[in-house]
């Protein structure tokens, strides 16, 4: 009887051990914040905007190991796109982004005297986790140079089970756009038989299109239109916050 106990006993702490040690591919997807802060100079008073600094807050994905490659890749790329002044980049990690990006600076400051201190600041945030969908949101303020500034929220989204970035075609289906059109003439009171221009937006061929940017929370599908985008830069951005349950009849895995 106290063999059997016993063996009964060595069996459950057996399998306990091997749920414990679950392979990191088992894990489930999560994730943690790296920041990343490079200054120019020692004397650096960020609180009072006098020096030059970029300040990246981005995420890491962990758990599976090539579902986190794909996403930690387009996000870096996102990242790199975002910041750099090159048109086609040759940077390949955010170290480097942030000395060339201080660099960049140090030249414009050697040529022109008066070159104002720039700045960048990038801050990824988690709007969306689940089963089915991944939504990750990018603010970005830039100044470096020129008349103004730029900011931008953009959003990426994956199928958090292959780490596939998704585009607004995989996540619905062609109602959708023309129901966000329906939607944003009468936000806009743009008569349905008026071209979409008439009131003085910007979209390319008088024809309406969704924005570049759509992200989702648990309630709401975000579109944003950033500056210049659909219109002049001091009109600023134009956001669009859609009840899920309003466009879920268009969601193809619904």
């Amino acid at each position: 009887m106290t063999q059997r106990i016993f063996r009964i006993l060595l069996i459950t702490l057996l399998f306990t051990a091997c749920q414990d040690e679950k392979k990191p591919a088992d894990l489930p997807l999560r994730f943690e914040k790296e920041t990343i802060i490079k200054k120019e100079g020692q004397n650096c008073d960020t609180a009072e905007y006098d020096c030059t600094i970029i300040s990246l807050e981005v995420l890491k994905a962990k758990g599976p190991e090539e579902v986190a490659q794909r996403i930690n890749r387009v996000l870096k790329e996102h990242v790199i796109t975002t910041i750099s002044s090159e048109e086609n980049s040759t940077i390949t990690n955010l170290e480097d982004l942030t000395s060339t990006f201080i660099n960049d600076y140090k030249k414009a400051a050697e040529s022109f005297s008066n070159e104002p201190p720039w700045e960048a600041y990038l801050n990824e945030s988690i709007y969306r986790k689940d089963e089915e969908l991944l939504s990750i949101g990018i603010t970005t303020e830039i100044f470096s140079g020129g008349a103004h500034g730029y900011k931008n929220l953009s959003f990426l989204n994956f199928d958090p089970q292959t780490g596939e970035q998704l585009s607004w075609k995989d996540i619905f289906n062609p109602g959708f756009k023309t129901h966000v059109e329906e939607r944003f003439r009468r936000d806009h009171n743009i008569p349905a038989e008026e071209n979409i221009n008439s009131t003085g937006f910007w979209f390319e061929n008088d024809a309406f299109h969704l924005p570049a940017n759509i992200g989702f929370t648990d309630e709401q599908v975000i579109l944003v239109y950033n500056s210049y985008e659909i219109a002049p830069y001091a009109d600023g951005d134009f956001y669009m916050e859609i009840p899920i349950e309003e466009v879920r009849p268009f969601m193809k895995n619904q």
